[in-house]
């Protein structure tokens, strides 16, 4: 019998031990799951930040230029007005008509021009009808309980049709803080443009000013300038006075 006890004692001796983690173990190893969760948080915050920061300086400039691509599209396949033989412009609201720019200000004092003239450049809401002549009007609106600027582009697309129709609002761009045009006849720039003023003709080039309102810093705001200058393919240049003898 004390033989099987000694057997049975070396046999118990030769068992491994195990051990479990000591409180001040677990203390530890919690301390260091915490501390590198922290130091990701705060590097992934970090790079939203710089994200962010990243969008808002580049979001101006790369509105502005999606808006000036639109213009520029319009203005520069703007077509002639149409007129008779004796020179003297047809009926607006038929395939062709008048280049009227009209200088004026917003509901707060600041540029607010409005262009409206004929174009044979692309409507984004009637895909089968570009390559069509458009009558376009480009001018600042606000919504209705909103305070906001926009650049809007409206186009009127059926020219032929019996009944008046409503045009297309494309916005162009939110958040305006001036929308300028300047006319050039090949010697000056001007303000305003009526091309049954002009001799019949448009203008050598429109230069666009477009300022846009943004966000700067503790409730602050900053406002960017954006000037373009675009030719127009179908600009004639006017009569000259002095070979014809007319006085202007």
């Amino acid at each position: 019998m004390s033989n099987t006890r000694s057997h049975l004692v070396v046999g118990m001796g030769r068992l491994p031990v195990r051990r479990a983690f000591t409180l001040i173990e677990l203390i530890v190893a919690l301390s260091i799951v915490a501390i590198m969760a922290v130091s990701l948080y705060a590097s992934v915050r970090i790079a939203f930040k710089a994200q962010s920061s990243a969008e808002a300086a580049v979001e101006p400039s790369r509105t502005a230029e999606l808006a000036m691509e639109f213009l520029r599209q319009d203005i520069e396949n703007a077509m002639p007005p149409a007129t008779t033989t004796s020179g003297i412009s047809l009926a607006t609201g038929k395939l062709a008509g008048n280049f009227v720019g009209s200088d004026g200000t917003d509901d707060r004092g600041h540029a607010g021009d409005d262009l409206n003239f004929y174009s044979t450049a692309e409507a984004g809401d009637h895909v089968s009808g570009n390559g069509e002549i458009k009558n376009i009007e480009l001018l600042i609106t606000t919504p209705a309980n909103s305070v906001d600027h926009l650049l809007t582009r409206r186009v009127t697309r059926n020219l032929l049709s019996g009944v008046v129709q409503t045009p297309d609002e494309e916005i162009l761009c939110r958040g305006v803080s001036g929308f300028n045009l300047r006319y050039y006849n090949g010697t000056d720039w001007q303000d305003t443009w009526d091309s049954t003023a002009q001799d019949n003709v448009l203008p050598a080039a429109v230069e666009v000013t477009l300022e846009l309102e943004r966000p700067a810093g503790q409730s602050g705001t900053r406002t960017l300038r954006f000037i373009r200058v675009f030719a127009l393919s179908c600009a004639t240049a006017p009569p000259d006075d002095s070979e014809t003898g007319g006085t202007r």
